[in-house]
């Protein structure tokens, strides 16, 4: 029986899964493998935790795989896809393809046809591709300029928002959760962090955001809001790009950030909707997983399931 191997390597962690062609029989995760984020040491540790786990967890072994498709944050830069490359070929045996992370998760929600897939974890981008097989972009172009709607722009938001309400005596429960979330004690040491160099990790504060909102807090509420409305500019602009040359058939989201937050969805879907009707929305975020599953068996000249 051939069986196949995906793997979803984000910005914060890694997914491996394998699969007989119809279903997952095995998976296991680890830490991310941006080697840009914790070097290719660390990287190469964690990419042998999530294959590990997940070979064990299917009860199979490496050469058993016929075929392997990675989604790799970072996979423009060709460092990155060297050393992605180097070290697959060294665990896993087979046929390998390298992609964007950003890549299996729209393959997971058009199946390799027209549609737009907005993604939003720790970064954020909206790629799509239309019915002649142009393809397009919009944001995604890294925290410090882009990345509008994400896990580190909403983190972000969070701190200023809270020092502008401390600011102006505004009532918000965010500086608190901040504070929780960072594992510090006065709002001074949360202006310190937020201000060093390397930048902390904004996109730890998400949970923290959730929190808030979901207790009432109108600050966090109104920043979920705006995550969501700016998700669904990049969806629009790369939509608008595409029509030129094609229909766009589907809409998707993938990431923790649609995952976690019924705002941000009902937000970005709504935006989505008033503008351009025609586009069929998928109700659901998808998985890139399966993705890069599917990725894998078409590397063989196989048929997906």
């Amino acid at each position: 029986m051939a069986l196949y191997l995906g793997i979803d390597a984000g910005g914060t962690k890694t997914i491996c899964a394998i699969s007989n062609g119809r279903e997952i029989i095995g998976k296991g995760t680890s830490g991310t493998i941006k080697i840009k984020k914790i070097g290719p040491d660390k990287a190469r540790i964690a990419l042998e935790e999530t294959l590990v786990r997940a070979f064990d967890a299917a009860k199979v072994k490496p050469e058993q795989i016929s075929a392997s498709c990675i989604g790799v944050a970072g996979a423009g830069l060709p460092e990155v896809v060297e050393w992605t490359t180097t070290n697959m070929l060294q665990l896993v045996p087979g046929a390998l393809k390298v992609v964007g992370d950003s890549d299996i998760a729209h393959e997971s929600a058009s199946h390799g046809g027209p549609g737009v897939l907005v993604i939003a974890g720790t970064g954020s981008i909206a790629i799509g591709k239309n019915s002649r097989g142009i393809t397009a972009r919009a944001g995604g172009w890294g925290p410090m300029i882009s990345d509008e709607g994400s896990g580190f722009w909403i983190g972000r938001r969070a701190v200023a928002a809270a020092m502008r309400a401390h600011d102006s005596g505004q009532t918000t429960s965010l500086i608190a959760k901040i504070m929780e979330g960072w594992t510090i004690a006065t709002r001074e040491a949360v202006v310190s962090s937020a201000n060093s160099s390397p930048p902390p990790d904004f996109s730890a504060l998400v949970p923290q955001v959730l929190a808030c909102a979901e207790n009432g807090d109108a600050l966090a509420e109104e920043i979920l809001s705006i995550a969501g409305a700016e998700l669904a500019q990049l969806a629009k602009i790369v939509i608008r790009k595409l029509s030129l040359g094609g229909t766009l058939l589907k809409a998707g989201t993938c990431g923790g950030v649609f995952k976690h937050s019924a705002t941000v969805q009902r937000v970005f879907f709504n935006s989505l909707r008033a503008d351009l009707p025609e586009v069929e929305t998928l109700p659901e975020p998808v998985d890139p997983i399966y993705g890069a599953i599917s990725l894998a068996i078409k590397e063989t000249g196989q048929n997906t399931c």
